[in-house]
């Protein structure tokens, strides 16, 4: 009888103290050991040059137990990702595609603050952020000031992003949203408008290739070209010499991270897009008819390896 009494849930055991609360608030992933865990449940723990704070995703589940549940709302099951409202927007619901500008404070699940006051622009949807923002900020409002609370997984996973959050970093991430804007068709763009879109893209593709997360680098560099060279028949004229090098540049960089991959196929379609643009088709055209396969592009052309980012 005495063992049942002392076995208690989570919502009946309120911290008695502020003390007590506050401890609780700052628990880190060395002091927080499940007691009844099995050894493949617990998350290993990564130690970065600079002193790096890694936390098991464990914590996002034990930091959200120190807020009242029903102030939390459940973006995905199993508190995968949370999200509370801090102060409640006054404009529209933010919609897929739109280009949304926020302010954000991230931090590790142990209170270290990682970035703070950024202000960045992102397509949401277009996996410009990591998921856990992109999923959040959809069910957000113009004007929201929100905190959301990230498994590792939907954060930066087990890649990290050094030096400041190491691999399998569960986050808190404070955002504000600041405006919403729908995004034109691409027809309906201007060359300015187009460039600025694609090339902040692609600079967010350099970022996840320099972290070794090849694909959401392939993912962005992919929506680059989209941008910077589209169709014919849907862009009608001449493109602007700044415009082709940003061009070239974005077709480079995706052939090879899905070569990084190995991802044979579509990485020589990147690469014979980025040839039209410095040769002519015929030469082109020659060129690949001298290989059998697309494979051996790729052996004949190791000189890819050597290529950096643009």
């Amino acid at each position: 009888m005495k063992q049942q009494l002392q076995t208690i849930t989570a919502d009946e055991a309120t911290p008695k103290t502020a003390a007590a609360e506050k401890t609780a608030k700052t628990i880190t992933a060395d002091e927080a050991t499940p007691k009844t865990a099995a050894a493949d449940e617990v998350t290993p723990e990564t130690t970065a040059a600079d002193e790096v704070t890694t936390t098991a995703d464990e914590d996002v589940a034990a930091a959200s137990k120190d807020k009242p549940a029903d102030e939390w709302v459940k973006v995905l099951g199993n508190d995968s990702i949370k999200k509370k409202t801090i102060k409640k927007g006054t404009g529209e619901n933010l919609e897929k595609g739109q280009q949304i500008r926020m302010r954000y404070t991230m931090m590790l699940s142990s209170g270290k603050i990682v970035e703070e006051n950024v202000e960045q622009t992102f397509q949401l949807g277009d996996g410009e952020v990591i998921d856990a923002i992109d999923l959040a900020a959809n069910l957000a409002t113009v004007g929201e000031q929100f905190e959301v609370l990230t498994q590792s997984r939907f954060g930066y996973g087990v890649v990290g992003c050094p030096p400041h959050i190491g691999s399998n970093c569960s986050l808190l991430i404070i955002i504000e949203i600041l405006q919403a804007e729908d995004t034109p068709k691409i027809s309906d763009m201007t060359e300015s408008e187009r460039t600025k879109i694609g090339d902040r893209k692609r600079k967010i593709g350099n970022e996840n290739f320099g972290r070794n997360d090849f694909e959401r680098a392939s993912k962005n560099y992919s929506l680059a070209c989209k941008y910077l060279d589209p169709p014919s028949y849907a862009v009608q004229e001449e493109a602007s010499d700044e415009l082709k090098d940003l061009q070239a540049k974005s077709w480079c960089n995706l052939a090879l991270s899905e070569l990084k991959l190995e991802k044979f196929t579509s990485g020589i379609q990147a690469l014979i897009e980025r040839w039209k643009l410095i040769r002519s088709q015929q030469k082109l055209c020659t060129e690949r008819g001298n290989f059998s396969s697309k494979r051996e592009i790729f052996k004949r052309r190791r000189r890819l390896y050597d290529w950096q980012l643009n």
